[in-house]
């Protein structure tokens, strides 16, 4: 004769293997994962582009001379829809290559030599982000902007 504990646990066996049965078979199939969407591309206008070129040939100039030329080549591109930031930074992400972004606005209103400091600003956070380092402007950022000659805030507003 069996125990009253062997018949419990024989029919608790029981019990979980049809729970487990009934659960998958009403279980709903897995949905295929969506492709990732590429971001969107965002070019500079016509009109802009002679100063997104000359913003490119000093990429290359200042990476060699303030960053020992370590930062990889990145598209830099004039902004039209910029209205509150001077530049931008963006990280590769979903299949779309990093750039920086400097506004339209801003060189037309403080002149190109202002646009070279705010586009040495965002090649530092460039450099964060090829050195692994938290994006931002903390003491990381800090020090280096210090190192490659510009102040470590944006001095300037957006009027």
């Amino acid at each position: 004769m069996t125990s009253l504990h062997e018949m419990m646990r024989t029919i608790r066996r029981a019990v979980r293997a049809a729970i487990a049965a009934r659960t998958a078979h009403h279980a709903r199939p897995a949905r295929p994962a969506r492709p990732a969407r590429p971001a969107r591309l965002v070019r500079t206008h016509p009109d802009d582009e002679p100063i997104a070129k000359q913003l490119q040939e000093w990429h290359r100039r200042l990476n060699a001379e303030r960053f020992d030329g370590k930062l990889a080549t990145i598209a830099v591109r004039v902004s039209r829809r910029m209205r509150s930031r001077l530049g931008h930074y963006a990280p590769a992400q979903r299949g779309a290559p990093a750039e920086i972004a400097i506004s339209a606005r801003h060189v037309k209103r403080h002149g190109f030599e202002q646009a070279l400091q705010t586009l040495l600003h965002e090649m530092v956070h460039q450099w964060q982000d090829e050195a692994r380092l938290p994006l931002g402007h903390g003491s990381d950022f800090r020090r280096k902007a210090r190192e490659v000659g510009i102040t470590a805030r944006a001095s300037r507003a957006v009027d």
